[in-house]
């Protein structure tokens, strides 16, 4: 059965964000540690250097980028191999509160290309905001509130 490897990239970007959280539980640190692992042994070095860097902020994105030329697409027996591993780490982060909410927050990423002017307008509650911009005319991004991830829960 094929595994799409979008899955498994946004897996180890997940894991990656959440392996420092002292407040993530052992058993989800585990379970990453152990993803990590076999994409190491399946695909090599690149793969596992690729997952060391999306563990720091500064060198996320070049981990992301890194990761999707290690894993372009998965071979059915790799899928087999893999798709254990990875349901026990999602397992794990559904079961971890901790994980969910390190996760549950808006994340923007905008590649735009443009022949004309570009206007974004009330921009709200977002953690992260992305932009790439090639535009011929103007570039406007206004009323932009972030979340500061600050709230407590309910």
């Amino acid at each position: 059965m094929a595994l799409d490897p979008t899955l498994l990239s946004t897996a180890l970007i997940a894991g990656g964000t959440l392996v420092g959280d002292a407040t993530i539980k052992e058993m989800t640190k585990d379970a990453y540690q152990a993803l990590k692992g076999k994409v190491g042994d399946l695909f090599g070095r690149r793969a596992l250097k690729a997952t060391d860097k999306l563990e720091a902020a500064d060198t996320r994105d070049e981990g992301k980028a890194e990761l999707a030329l290690a894993i372009p697409d998965l071979r059915p027996d790799e899928a087999d191999e893999i798709r254990p591993v990875l349901q026990t780490f999602l397992d794990a982060m559904g079961q971890d509160g901790a994980a969910r909410e390190g996760l549950a927050h808006a994340r923007i990423a905008l590649d735009l290309d443009v022949g004309g002017n570009v206007l974004i307008d009330n921009v709200q509650d977002a953690r992260e905001i992305g932009v790439r911009s090639r535009s011929d005319g103007d570039f406007t991004f206004s009323n932009v509130r972030m979340d500061t991830g600050n709230r407590s829960g309910n």
